[in-house]
């Protein structure tokens, strides 16, 4: 009992020694981030008492107490407190100074180097993940490569979002641009949210945060500009002026096959000479036509009284004509305008042209617009709906960091006239909610019908978006929750 005693002293004196040892370690550490803190304080201190007696800044503290003293007097004597004469006569004798110009240098690339380094650490900060309910989603890589991931995180509806259960959205060319660098610099000023692919989708209402119209349970469609993210997530929180009610009665697939290609065909009838409705009697060419835009250009342009010759491979003459087409042009495959051109000359030359961004269309723009067009015909009669180049992409860095602050600066001064800090006028007018929903007026009319391809699973990404950029697709390829 005795020795028990003993052992159970030793222990309770070995655990009182390291208690002390822990709080004297803790102490010292304290005392050592003090002292340290001290001399930090200290040294800050001295920098600033030998920059304040440097000559330069005492002799900016008598310029600026001179014009002070000047500024009180001519406000007494009722004269305009700033002599532009006086303040002219002092930027020239400062100017002539080359120290006060090497000082002005210096400060010109502090600023600049600092603002640079402070605008990228809150792009880095800014791209942070936010919190938020977990879902199945297709995110892109830094290797450009695509992963189905299920614990993505998707951020929850505020004022004036929705969060929309995904159920299906298409894939287009447009996407394998995305991954290949499209817009790389211009969405880390607009969306949080990790690169994916997807444009057109189809989904329900979970979740509407305030000053919003839809309802939990409503059926929508929407768009994703390449520069806003992508649809590819199960759950997907967007902008309520960037979706409305999808058409009653249709799918999830045929639906999401439709907001991207049929508001893109919508946009270059409203930007073509002849409007929406002035095409009667022409004659038009669409080349591409077997992609979703295509096709929805067909039917709109057929329906309102144009003959619509096509350019695509043989085995879509038949899907064309039952689309529309009253002439085809078969592609040889060496996508040159040279065949177009002879078509032309032989069948007579057409009132507009439309250049969709098919794996068949020549990847230039045609050099002899006289050769495919009448002479009639108005300048703006070649329409070209594939991706131009962004500016955003080719500036070099100390300019891409001016677009930022500019950027920045524009979102600021919208908020600050009442604007909102959104980016909706960044959008296709067609792409908002107002033109989502003419285009479903469209196909509950029967105007225009979805044309909808193949249907793949997300684990099957890659084989969609190979068919969806390969001469066998012919409407819109989409991908499909299950």
């Amino acid at each position: 009992m005795d020795e028990f005693k003993l052992r159970a002293g030793e222990k309770l004196d070995a655990l009182h020694e390291a208690a002390k040892a822990v709080a004297n370690g803790g102490k010292n550490r304290v005392q050592d981030v003090a002292s340290q803190t001290t001399e930090l304080i200290r040294k800050i201190h001295e920098a600033f008492l030998e920059l304040w007696q440097n000559e330069l800044f005492i002799e900016s503290r008598e310029r600026v107490g001179v014009w002070t003293r000047d500024a009180v007097q001519r406000i007494k004597d009722g004269a305009p407190p700033l002599s532009p004469v006086l303040l002219y006569e002092e930027l020239v004798a400062l100017f002539k100074d080359r120290m006060w110009r090497r000082s002005v240098a210096l400060f010109a690339c502090g600023v600049v180097l600092g603002g640079s380094a402070g605008l990228l650490l809150g792009l880095r900060a800014s791209g942070r993940v936010p919190s938020g309910p977990h879902a199945r989603a297709l995110l892109a890589q830094p290797d450009r490569a695509v992963l189905l991931v299920d614990d993505a995180v998707t951020p929850g509806a505020g004022p004036g979002e929705v969060l929309v259960r995904v159920q299906a959205f298409s894939v287009c060319a447009r996407d394998r641009a995305v991954l290949r660098g499209r817009a790389a610099a211009l969405r880390p000023l607009i969306t949080r949210s990790q690169l994916s692919i997807g444009r057109g989708f189809a989904g329900v209402v979970l979740d509407a945060g305030p000053g919003v119209a839809l309802e939990l349970g409503d059926e929508v469609w929407g768009c994703v500009s390449e520069w806003s993210g992508g649809a590819a997530s199960e759950l997907l929180t967007i902008r309520s002026t960037r979706v409305s009610k999808r058409p009653r009665g249709l799918a999830a697939d045929t639906a999401a096959s439709l907001p991207w290609a049929g508001t893109l065909a919508l946009e270059a009838l409203d930007k073509a000479p002849y409007g929406l409705d002035g095409w009667k009697g022409k004659r038009v060419a669409i080349i591409g036509a077997t992609t979703g835009e295509g096709l929805a250009l067909l039917q709109l342009l057929s329906r309102k009284g144009a003959r619509a010759c096509t350019a695509a491979p043989h085995s879509h003459r038949t899907t064309l004509h039952d689309f529309g087409c009253a002439e085809f042009i078969e592609t040889d495959g060496s996508r040159s305008w040279a065949g177009i051109e002879a078509s032309a000359v032989r069948a007579g030359l057409w009132d507009a042209l439309f250049c969709c961004d098919a794996h068949h269309t020549p990847p230039a723009a045609p050099h002899h617009l006289a050769a495919l067009l009448k002479s009639t015909a108005p300048k703006r009669a070649f329409i070209d709906l594939r991706p131009s180049v962004l500016l955003t992409d080719r500036l070099p860095t100390p300019l891409w960091l001016l677009f930022c602050a500019t950027f920045y600066t524009f979102k600021v001064l919208r908020r600050f006239l009442g604007l909102g800090s959104h980016t909706d006028w960044m959008e296709l007018d067609w792409q908002l909610s107002p033109g989502l929903d003419q285009l479903a007026a469209l196909v509950d009319s029967g105007y225009l019908t979805p044309a909808l391809d193949k249907v793949y699973l997300p684990q099957d990404f890659e084989a969609a978006l190979a068919h969806a950029c390969s001469d066998d697709a012919i409407g819109t390829t989409v991908i499909r929750f299950p």
